[in-house]
């Protein structure tokens, strides 16, 4: 069960000055949308799409229709704030460093996704999903290390939880294969 992984990051989570009820939801959301990504992959993986779909192929065709999907909601929700904020760029000088920084952006986001979709190939969907939570844990840890970011005890023990319940997922799940 993912029970003990849920609950240590509930618990971490639980007394964080800025948390906010938004922020959790939509990083909820996030990870539902991440791991469901993966989960339909893997069974896409297993079954002929025709000429050329292997796994990067895949990620391409996916990538494609989520922009196709999400365009207009992103459209609407801030379509407003778009054109005033690039002219203010641009006035301030900083056009070519928002052109810059956005392609870089996404052309290292797409291929570091693109490799996450290509080691997918490779494993279960689950031991993908727990080893983004692992990723995700370490990424804490490393903030914590050179950022200097404290972290009170309730964090470090739902921290823990979170780490202990992903080692224990991952024994049971080799035990019982």
């Amino acid at each position: 069960t993912l029970i003990p992984v849920m609950g240590g990051v509930a618990l971490a989570s639980l007394t964080e000055l800025s948390f906010n009820w938004l922020s959790f939801a939509g990083a909820m959301i996030s990870n539902v949308a991440s791991a469901s990504r993966g989960i339909v992959g893997k069974m896409t993986m297993g079954k002929p799409q025709g000429k050329n779909m292997n796994a990067a192929n895949l990620y391409a065709v996916m990538t494609i229709l989520a922009s196709i999907m999400t365009l207009p909601v992103a459209l609407a929700l801030e379509g407003g704030n778009i054109v005033p904020t690039v002219k203010s760029l641009i006035s301030a000088g900083q056009g070519k460093t928002l052109a810059v920084q956005t392609v870089l952006s996404a052309l290292f986001y797409y291929l570091y996704n693109e490799v996450a979709f290509l080691a997918l190939d490779n494993v279960a969907p689950v031991t993908h999903a727990l080893g983004n939570t692992i990723k995700r844990v370490v990424i804490i840890l490393t903030s914590v290390l050179v950022f200097g970011t404290k972290m009170t005890s309730q964090g470090i023990l739902g921290s823990s939880i979170a780490i202990f319940g992903v080692l224990l997922y991952s024994l049971a799940k080799n035990y019982f294969k």
